[in-house]
This record gives C-alpha cells, sequence and structure tokens, in this order.
C-alpha cells in the first residue's frame, strides 16, 4: 500500500524557493525530501538538500556540478523533526547556501 504523498513549495524570493516532498503513514512522516533550489537563466540549480535517504536524515551540500559536496548527519531526529529542521534551516540561511555556492561556481571557472 503507497503512503499518502504531500508536497508544497515556499517561496524564498523570486529565484529561490524551497520544495518540500513528504510521505505519510498514520500520520507520521515516512520519507521526505526538502531542496533548497534555485533558478538561474532558464536552469534550476538545487543547492542543498536534506532527505530520510535509504535509511536516515541528513543534508546533502550539493556542488554546483551537482556533485556531494559534504553530507552531514540526522539520524539523531526523528523524520518529522528533520523535515521541520530542514525548513528553518533553509528558511533562514538560504543565502549562506546560495553565497557558499556561488563561490564554488565561481572557483571551478
Amino acid at each position: 500500500m503507497r503512503m499518502p504523498e504531500k508536497n508544497f513549495i515556499i517561496e524564498i524570493i523570486a529565484n529561490v524557493f524551497i520544495f518540500v516532498y513528504f510521505e505519510t503513514q498514520k500520520g507520521q512522516v515516512g520519507n521526505f525530501v526538502v531542496k533548497l533550489n534555485m533558478v538561474k537563466g532558464d536552469k534550476l540549480f538545487e543547492i542543498a538538500r536534506y532527505d530520510s535517504g535509504l535509511h536516515s536524515p541528513h543534508l546533502d551540500i550539493l556542488h554546483p556540478d551537482g556533485s556531494k559536496k559534504r553530507i552531514i548527519d540526522f539520524s539523531m531526529l526523528e523524520n518529522a523533526q528533520a523535515m521541520n529542521v530542514s525548513i528553518e534551516d533553509f528558511t533562514n540561511n538560504w543565502e549562506f547556501y546560495l553565497e557558499r555556492w556561488e563561490k564554488w561556481l565561481k572557483e571551478k571557472k
């Protein structure tokens, strides 16, 4: 039986938004993904991503080429807690994530 799925977008500024996707089972958050995204030109870039992965919640810090630059473990949190932390983190710290990503993009050139 498939778990009910929900998703929504939180707009930060015109070209930056948080995409939230999660599944629930009996009122509990199952798998989830929270992405900090930026639209630049006609391209969509994923800046960072929290997800429940195959085993436990974690944060993927993404390089401009899409590769994982760093993985931060959040296995001490339940999925619902980690999802809320991720939304709060991206809402409060999006400028930091974008500045770092832009710096890595410039270094790449």
